[in-house]
């Protein structure tokens, strides 16, 4: 079809009849514009919000992540302890109930006995020294208790990293 042919069908048709074909063709141009322009333009808008926002919170969980491992790196790897060698020794054995039954200075560190104590709970009471309070082992001297799963420690020997 070539111009002067849409021409000649446009005046062809009466009034009422151009008036409809005006009308379609508004209709038609909107739904055009709307399906192909508009509509995939807000979808990638709403999935480009939806990544940013994600991002942000990437990014969020990194910096306070990051800050929080430089802060443990600037520590030595843990956060210091507070007290005294003896005070934190006693107040960390407690809080695993175990009971010591002696302690005694030797320098800047602490030899520490304990008579039976779960060989469990006393893992845990040194990984908590070494990753909490830091502190580490530097001896330690053990024996079989009298119950099975327990032990005898006979002398560690703590001190401050």
């Amino acid at each position: 079809m070539d111009l002067s042919s849409i021409k000649v069908w446009w005046r062809g048709l009466n009034i009422r009849e151009q008036r409809l074909v005006l009308a379609m063709g508004s209709v038609i141009s909107v739904f055009l514009l709307y399906s192909l322009i508009w509509q995939p333009l807000n979808e990638n808008l709403a999935k480009t919000e939806k990544t940013l926002a994600s991002r942000q919170a990437l990014l969020t969980w990194v910096t306070e992540d990051t800050a929080r491992y430089q802060n443990v790196q600037s520590t030595g790897g843990s956060k210091k302890s507070s007290g005294s060698l003896s005070s934190i020794i006693n107040r960390t054995a407690n809080q695993q109930q175990l009971t010591i039954t002696r302690m005694q200075p030797q320098g800047e560190n602490l030899q520490v006995w304990l008579d039976s104590a779960p060989f469990t709970q006393l893992l845990f009471w040194l990984e908590h020294l070494a990753n909490n309070e830091n502190l580490q082992v530097q001896a330690i001297d053990l024996a079989q208790g009298e119950k099975q799963g327990e032990v005898r420690v006979r002398r560690l020997q703590l001190g401050r990293k």
